[in-house]
């Protein structure tokens, strides 16, 4: 008997992002931003998500020239006509709605990669490079807006997806080196205020009501939530607005304010969970393309909840970047969601386990075939 459609879904997935999304909901209506707008925001990634889950992702690896020329006319025309706001260049106005191009770019890079990737039996130093080459124009569009956050998310999904794969020790360790190397040339990269941002990081008090004084009351709301957390709604630091960007980048230390090291805890299990439905996603793919798409998604889901966590609590410079499903944004509520519904677009399409179970390996992805 063939299985239905509802057997071969993956219903952990939409629940545990529907969870992170009530959650963020409840975080940025108590941070008195437009949480109408989120909500709308929020359905329109539903639908998304469902968009997704109905197109058959095989037909993805055709489109991804054209998916990358568009991204890359996208991020030009920000050059050209986008505006500006907080200090950088990175939105275009569509029908009223503020669009982010690099949010998209982000799935679009998972998407290409996937697509260039998937075709190799090995990569060779030559396909390595070709991997480099696509991602490099991206990554310098994006940077110069400038977007150091997403920039830093791009550069861990091209390693990540280098690394699922095959990618070899050394062709890795020539990331390491090259990142070694360009280290000291970052400063002279960046804006004044992304430079003062990095001297802040390791000395937030030396200007505590200038540059430090994100990160300095976002570590006050994240201890003021104490280990139950001041209850919701009623978190002062993030109440009276003394958090800056509370409803965006320290969404985080508002939620923290609210509900404490349990609720904290609380949320990055859900978080957790997620990104395991996205490697066992990876593990029963029935393609290396799909595989590499589910791989693809769980380390930008990744990279976004580190890099924002991080900053949040002072382990990490503030790099300005969103925490997926729960900070307020169209852009990246709405592409998180199509990249969760494309994984499970792949799930849906997958062979389930009827009489046997062959397991094939390629590169560092296991590949297994269901009949």
């Amino acid at each position: 008997m063939r299985p239905s459609v509802w057997q071969r879904l993956d219903h952990l997935q939409p629940l545990l992002a529907g969870m992170l999304l009530v959650l963020g909901l409840m975080t940025v209506y108590s941070a008195h931003a437009d949480w109408v707008r989120q909500i709308v925001w929020v359905i329109l990634g539903a639908g998304a998500y469902a968009a997704m889950t109905a197109f058959d992702y095989r037909r993805l690896p055709a489109l991804a020239p054209w998916l990358y020329a568009g991204m890359l006319g996208l991020l030009l025309a920000v050059k050209l006509l986008g505006h500006s706001a907080l200090g950088a260049q990175r939105w275009l106005s569509v029908g009223g709605f503020p669009l982010q191009p690099s949010e998209l770019s982000k799935l679009v890079v998972v998407l290409v990669l996937a697509a260039y990737l998937c075709r190799l039996d090995r990569l060779s130093w030559r396909a390595f490079l070709g991997a480099l080459g696509l991602v490099a124009p991206v990554a310098a569009l994006i940077l110069t807006q400038p977007d150091l956050g997403t920039t830093i998310v791009v550069a861990a999904v091209l390693v990540g997806m280098l690394f699922l794969a095959g990618a070899r020790i050394a062709q890795l360790g020539s990331l390491a080196v090259s990142a070694v190397v360009v280290l000291p040339l970052l400063p002279h990269l960046l804006h004044g205020y992304q430079r003062r941002r990095l001297e802040i990081f390791l000395n937030p008090g030396s200007d505590p009501l200038g540059a430090g004084y994100n990160l300095l009351q976002a570590r006050i709301a994240v201890g003021a939530g104490g280990l139950f957390g001041q209850g919701w709604l009623h978190g002062l630091q993030g109440a009276l607005g003394f958090v800056p960007e509370r409803a965006t980048d320290f969404v985080f230390a508002v939620y923290a304010e609210q509900f404490g090291l349990l609720g904290s805890i609380l949320l990055l299990a859900l978080f957790g969970a997620l990104l395991i439905r996205l490697l066992h996603a990876a593990a029963v793919a029935p393609d290396r393309f799909g595989a590499l798409v589910a791989g693809g998604v769980f380390v930008m889901i990744f990279a976004q909840v580190v890099e924002n966590v991080g900053m949040n609590i002072g382990l990490l410079p503030i790099a300005g970047i969103p925490l997926p499903l729960f900070s307020y944004g169209g852009s990246a509520t709405v592409t998180t969601l199509a990249a969760l519904g494309l994984v499970q677009s792949m799930m849906l399409r997958r062979p389930l386990l009827q009489h046997r179970e062959r397991t094939t390996w390629s590169g560092n992805i296991s590949v297994r075939a269901q009949a």
